[in-house]
């Protein structure tokens, strides 16, 4: 594929927000300890293994975001190439093979035209789609994007993709041929 003269975008893992996310589930896990400690000491099975539970979940989050945080690799890249999403492969995603795109709260995500060819090779990501089966698919998509981890917006992530169609000799000849009519056009 030909580079396009767009300068190419780079989003990194956002410091700030991750120390968010940890402070936010920071509490939880406290809460999931004490729950666990107090089941542990009035043999309060249930309570222990709720607590276990959820300081496992919420222990493991923030583990997950402080490891983050300390990663200061591009996790996005989006040039005239394709689109590079660490999270999800190492293979660049052309930016034709995009179908369609949607989004969510914090959340992009990408409807391939062929996602056999762009398999998930992040394990957490594999282990997401195992666990959701069909259902994966329906509300992640193919590949997806988490704009609320990154150090970028939707709008800049979308204005990026935007900026680095090359567009088909087809869209060019269309493009030409309305600008064409609408000069044609007497203003009135």
């Amino acid at each position: 594929m030909t580079d396009s003269a767009a300068t190419p975008f780079e989003a990194r893992y956002s410091i700030p927000k991750l120390l968010g996310w940890t402070l936010l589930a920071a509490p939880l896990a406290t809460f999931s300890a004490v729950m666990l400690t107090q089941g542990l000491a009035d043999g309060g099975f249930l309570i222990a293994i709720l607590g276990a539970l959820g300081l496992l979940f919420f222990g493991g989050a923030i583990a997950a975001f402080l490891r983050s945080m300390f990663d200061r690799r591009v996790q996005l890249r989006i040039d005239g190439n394709g689109l590079l999403l660490r999270a999800h492969s190492a293979k660049v995603i052309p930016l034709r093979s995009i179908k369609r795109v949607g989004t969510d709260q914090g959340l992009i995500w990408l409807l391939l035209y062929k996602p056999s060819r762009f398999p998930i090779e992040g394990r957490w990501r594999r282990l997401i789609y195992r666990i959701n089966g069909t259902a994966a698919k329906g509300f992640f998509g193919d590949a997806w994007i988490w704009t609320a981890h990154l150090n970028c917006s939707k709008q800049q992530v979308f204005s990026a993709i935007n900026a680095h169609i090359v567009p088909t000799a087809f869209e060019r000849d269309l493009a030409a041929r309305i600008a064409a009519a609408d000069a044609a056009q007497p203003d009135g």
